[in-house]
């Protein structure tokens, strides 16, 4: 996989020349792009550079298209009844590729059919825009019905002395990923969590070569995982994703594990993660049956304390978590927290990652510790994101935001964040969790914060 973001020598970045996007028509397409560098490319001779300088230039549509999105919800105009200009797409298979994709997120099949066709035919002046739209349209064919493995139960025994690796949208594949992870074993945990997210659409060969094989090559071929689903686990539908689990011996997308003084209730948050870009909502929510499971854990934890996992976060200071009807911008998840608002006293830590930061709550709506660790491997400019409130949001009490542990933020090389993860170690009715930091660069990691 290849960072596909453009760079300040090239041009000025901006908050939407992000890595990756929640949107499952440009994520299939970054997914396509890098394909068609990886593996149409790869036995093609050629420098190196000018191989990531295909894979930047196939990826370029979808930051174009990302942005006219975004300009035209700013100025309250809606997309599917608005009309963009690609003229300043550098090259006319760029061009082309952008309508395209704005055709496919409007969702007019004859506009999209008619462009492809053309692309097909085109020549072009960078090599791989139809093998691009040809592997695109393969994702996109193979997403079938829903997988979601309802009416589960999925209860993993743990030892009542455990250490547990916690990493969020960490499935990049990049040498940034494989550095953490390797900063991971060597602080010699029994287990990894990974809180979703696989980029940039979770394909069979994203789940294989960014995030199984790597886990394997690092930890060993027995080492246990397990791996939460993220919006991204779905773009491509989301059969990869449930193989994944079927290989590492998880089965569903929601599971306890338990010892005699824990349990620990990853919740699956990704199957419902809507694309923000075509719907009035993006605010997920759980599936109705998988409520009843958690409550039921609840019932039945026999004094055991409890750490929750998800991709989405509860709440954020720092970005909206979800919008209704594109007017209100909220700072949590109602629908979330009317899930658990009344064990919320119960809970000593909730993980989540989506949020690409790391972020030490105080306590807040309810919740001792929440706690976001979605900054394990994305490459995040400092311009992309800040450690300030953005008081616009809608609060669940007027006026109040959370509050965080300021010597838990991410430090940076200048351009770009650290990349941090979470060890929980679980020692009989104790525990201890504690936060590392480690450079993109592969440095040692430094110890944050020990709670």
């Amino acid at each position: 996989m290849i960072d596909t973001r453009r760079f300040q020598s090239q041009e000025v970045r901006g908050t939407g020349d992000d890595y990756t996007y929640r949107d499952p028509v440009l994520s299939l397409w970054q997914s396509a792009a890098n394909f068609v560098g990886t593996v149409t490319l790869r036995a093609a001779e050629g420098a190196e550079d000018a191989r990531i300088h295909v894979v930047r230039a196939l990826n370029s549509p979808v930051h174009t298209v990302h942005r006219q999105a975004q300009r035209l919800l700013a100025a309250g105009q809606h997309i599917f009844s608005e009309s963009v200009d690609f003229s300043d797409q550098a090259g006319d298979c760029a061009k082309l590729a952008a309508a395209f994709l704005w055709a496919e997120i409007r969702h007019n099949k004859k506009e999209a059919d008619r462009i492809a066709d053309e692309l097909h035919k085109s020549v072009c002046d960078v090599p791989g825009w139809a093998e691009c739209l040809t592997q695109y349209l393969k994702y996109k064919a193979e997403r079938g019905a829903n997988p979601y493995r309802a009416n589960q139960d999925i209860e993993i025994k743990i030892s009542d002395s455990v250490r547990i690796a916690i990493v969020g949208d960490w499935g990049t594949g990049e040498r940034p990923a494989i550095n953490l992870l390797q900063a991971v074993r060597d602080q010699k945990p029994d287990a990894l969590i990974h809180l979703g997210d696989v980029y940039y659409a979770g394909t069979k060969d994203e789940m294989d070569n960014n995030f199984l094989s790597i886990c394997r090559d690092v930890l060993g071929s027995g080492f246990p995982l397990f791996s939460l689903c993220g919006n991204h686990d779905m773009y491509s539908g989301g059969a990869a994703y449930y193989g994944l689990l079927d290989k590492i011996g998880q089965h569903a997308s929601y599971f306890c594990l338990r010892n005699q003084n824990w349990q620990l209730l990853a919740m699956d948050t990704g199957n419902r993660d809507q694309n923000p870009l075509t719907v009035a909502t993006n605010m997920t929510s759980l599936n109705e049956s998988e409520i009843g499971w958690h409550m039921e854990k609840f019932r039945t934890a026999e004094g055991r304390k409890t750490v929750l996992l998800s991709h989405h976060q509860l709440f954020s200071p720092f970005a909206s978590v979800g919008d209704f009807d594109h007017h209100k911008k909220y700072a949590y998840n109602p629908n979330l927290f009317s899930v658990f608002r009344g064990v919320l006293p119960n809970v000593e830590w909730w993980f989540w990652g989506h949020e690409h930061t790391l972020a030490v709550y105080d306590s807040h709506m309810g919740l001792n510790r929440g706690r976001c660790v979605g900054c394990s491997a994305i490459p995040v400019f400092k311009n992309q994101q800040s450690y300030t409130t953005d008081a616009s949001l809608e609060t669940y009490t007027p006026g109040q935001f959370p509050t965080w542990n300021q010597n838990a933020q991410l430090g940076n090389n200048g351009t770009d964040y650290n990349h941090a993860f979470a060890l929980l170690e679980l020692n009989g009715e104790k525990a201890t969790a504690t936060y590392w930091e480690i450079p993109p660069g592969g440095a040692a990691p430094e110890l944050l914060v020990v709670e």
